[in-house]
């Protein structure tokens, strides 16, 4: 039977890689830090996730796997070279012990004779994935196998759009293994990056150029859904579907996704009826009442939100490298500098603020300076705000 080595049992570990392994044969041996819930998996052998789309709910329950602890390297190691495929998705905490580990298992599986190329899927939240794993690993390859890690070892980015809501206390009560998830359920993947055979996973989408996907990720889906869960905060609303459903924060939301379409369109290439549908199933999916997605998930963070190069700065960047004038994502950036929520950034941000003002955000943390197009534009968009607030 094939096998899978997980990294991280969390939302997007159990909730959407653990599913699509699953469903298609394999058998997955998840690798978490937390004891408890490690204990959990291999007592129970089995947990569900709750499919929720706007009328209809479905329950699957996911088998075949076994959990281990991060500690018991010697198991890991013995995974990983046995592996059919590998996965990450341990947020950017976890990354170091992953990459110590996930490089002795590599190293003694280059050891051995005759094995097919392994392929691992990144699935974190970071900078240049590839590039940063594989900077990483490479230090721990002995000399004599790097060239045989370049020919046999796939450093593969992945793009997860499935949105994943916080379980309540109640729900946690109940089933404390349970995740609750979308309906969507595409894994866009970089192509290009695989070696040997690629694997055949459910719903795992071969990208090429995969940078395309990369933009249709954080300057559309990312851009849209904090833009919505920014304007939805100014007007107290708890949920994204309520946010959604207000047709003053719709509009600009939609306008803010549709700025960032044309730039990818015409700077990555992708077909404009694919980015304008793509488009418009976000918003119908940011509308389902029943996922129960709380603006203040999706909110936190705004300091790392608000850097260069991501969903905000980068999707308005784009647009005036592409000649589009991103009038309505400076909305949206205007409404996350106003942004008052409970996280440590977000206090963070505030503080800043109320001290320093939002000239200084701009200039130290957006990166933007005070005679450029887009200043201007966010220094217009404020006074939007201000009144779209009230």
């Amino acid at each position: 039977m094939k096998t899978a080595v997980q990294f991280g049992a969390g939302n997007i570990g159990r909730g959407f890689l653990g599913q699509l392994y699953f469903e298609s044969g394999y058998y997955t041996i998840f690798i978490d830090a937390l004891p408890e819930l490690v204990n959990l998996l291999n007592e129970r052998k089995c947990y569900p996730i709750k499919i929720v789309g706007n009328n209809r709910e479905n329950t699957v329950r996911i088998k075949n796997f076994e959990a281990c602890h991060i500690s018991d390297k010697g198991k890991i190691i013995n995974a990983i070279r046995n592996a059919d495929i590998v996965s990450t998705a341990v947020g950017q905490k976890g990354i170091p012990e992953v990459i110590k580990i996930l490089s002795e298992g590599v190293v003694a599986r280059l050891l051995e004779e005759n094995m097919p190329p392994l392929n691992v899927i990144i699935c974190e939240n970071l900078p240049e994935p590839q590039k940063t794993f594989y900077e990483l690993i490479i230090k721990q390859i002995p000399d004599h196998l790097k060239e045989k890690f370049d020919e046999n070892i796939g450093l593969v980015e992945a793009s997860i759009g499935r949105m994943v809501p916080v379980v309540t206390e109640k729900e946690k009560l109940e089933d404390p293994l349970l995740i609750k998830v979308e309906e969507y359920s595409e894994l866009p993947v970089d192509r290009d990056s695989f070696k040997g055979k690629i694997p055949h996973i459910k719903n795992m989408k071969l990208c090429s150029p995969f940078y395309a996907y990369v933009h249709r990720k954080l300057y559309l889906h990312n851009l849209t859904h904090a833009t919505t869960a920014y304007l939805g905060a100014l007007k107290k609303y708890k949920y994204i579907w309520e946010a959604i459903e207000d047709k003053d924060i719709r509009n600009i939301v939609y306008e803010a996704g549709s700025e960032s379409t044309q730039a990818i369109h015409k700077l990555d290439k992708l077909p404009m009826d694919e980015l304008k549908n793509h488009l418009e199933d976000l918003l119908v999916r940011y509308a389902n009442k029943n996922l129960g997605d709380q603006i203040a998930r999706v909110s936190k963070d705004p300091i790392r939100k608000l850097s260069p190069g991501e969903r905000f700065i980068g999707a308005a960047n784009y647009c005036i490298k592409a000649g589009i004038i991103p009038e309505h994502i400076s909305i949206g950036i205007a409404s996350a500098l106003f942004f008052d929520g409970e996280d440590d950034e977000s206090l963070t941000l505030r503080e800043i603020r109320e001290k320093r003002g939002v000239d200084y955000i701009l200039k130290e943390i957006c990166k933007i300076s005070n005679d450029s197009l887009l200043f201007n534009l966010i220094k217009k968009a404020i006074d939007k705000v201000k009144s779209f607030a009230k």
